[in-house]
Formats: C-alpha cells, sequence, structure tokens
C-alpha cells in the first residue's frame, strides 16, 4: 500500500459562529484575543438575539406574546458568555458574572436571575416567581416578586459583555479561566 499524503484545506477565515474556524489561543489576552471574543459574544449570541427581537417587532409591534422565546435565548447566551470567566456549581459563574459586570441595579439580584429565571425558563419554560415584561421596565423586586423589561435586560447584559471584556483588559485570574475554557470548547469543534 502506498502512502499518500495528508491532505490539508486551507483553514477558512474566522466565523464567530463557528467554533472550527477560532484562531488558537495566544499566551496573552492580548488585543486581539479580546476582539475575537467580542465577536464572538456579539456577532453569534446578542447580535443574533437582537435580530430576533427586530423581527418580533416588525411582525408583532413588541415583544407580548413572544417573550419567553428571547428570554430563554437571553439566559442561554448570559450562561455561555459567563462560563468564559467564571467557574463554581449550580450557576455561581451566572452570578458572578452578573455581580461583576451588569449594571449596578442588577447585581442585587444576581442570585435570582439564575434561579427565578434562568432555571425556570429553560427547565419549565415558564416562570414561577418571578415576571418578564415586553419592553425597556427596569429591574425590580415587589412583594417577593422580581421583574424586567426584555429589551432593558438585553441592554444590561450588553453593558455586562462590554465590561467583562474591559476586565479582562487587566485581570490574570480572569484571562486564565477564559482562555482555558476558549480553548477548551476550540478544540473539541469539528469542521
Amino acid at each position: 500500500m502506498k502512502y499518500k499524503e495528508k491532505v490539508t484545506r486551507p483553514r477558512s477565515s474566522f466565523l464567530p459562529w463557528q467554533p472550527s474556524t477560532w484562531p488558537r489561543v495566544p499566551p496573552n489576552a492580548d488585543e486581539e484575543f479580546l476582539t475575537v471574543l467580542a465577536r464572538i459574544f456579539n456577532a453569534s449570541m446578542l447580535d443574533e438575539i437582537r435580530n430576533v427581537v427586530e423581527d418580533i417587532k416588525k411582525t408583532n409591534g413588541d415583544l407580548s406574546h413572544r417573550g419567553h422565546v428571547v428570554a430563554i435565548a437571553l439566559m442561554c447566551a448570559l450562561d455561555a458568555v459567563s462560563s468564559y470567566g467564571y467557574r463554581g456549581r449550580r450557576g455561581e459563574h451566572i452570578a458572578k458574572f452578573v455581580q461583576n459586570h451588569f449594571p449596578p441595579e442588577y447585581r442585587p439580584h444576581a442570585d435570582d436571575i439564575y434561579g427565578m429565571y434562568r432555571n425556570s425558563l429553560i427547565h419549565s419554560w415558564n416562570l414561577f416567581e418571578a415576571t418578564i415584561l415586553p419592553g425597556s421596565e427596569g429591574i425590580r423586586k415587589t412583594d417577593h416578586t422580581l421583574s424586567f423589561g426584555l429589551l432593558n435586560f438585553l441592554s444590561a447584559f450588553q453593558s455586562g459583555v462590554d465590561d467583562f471584556l474591559k476586565t479582562l483588559e487587566t485581570d490574570a485570574h480572569l484571562q486564565s479561566n477564559t482562555r482555558n475554557r476558549y480553548e477548551k470548547l476550540r478544540t473539541t469543534a469539528r469542521p
């Protein structure tokens, strides 16, 4: 049997939504790596969610009766993004991300966002102890019920991602966690 050289295809350009195209993690969280992360978080998550929101608003006027789909996507994206920098059991990574990077009004509710929203929406589709609203209403807690508007949460999440990336520039521990998570995900991807 004759030996055949392995034919390798040239690597395609970086596509944020296709992990098999992600570049190798650099030794430091340099500007290029932060740009790659920003594109992954924005282009493959937040921009797509915003596109869905805009499509819903065009056909429905607002997010009424479409909110669960958007809220579930937001909670999945929050879970994914927070897992880059933080570790922990039972949503600790989400709570840490919210506490450290979301706007101040969300921080006292970090644990509730995991339990009342992420878990209820992902595992039960419905909310039992919390409320989502279709607009830009701020987060508030009344009579043991937490509520926020989906557009407000989307904006707060974007602020959280931006703050996370800024903090990542100088925080060595966060850099280590993020680089490890990124590389672990990248190396499991298939073309």
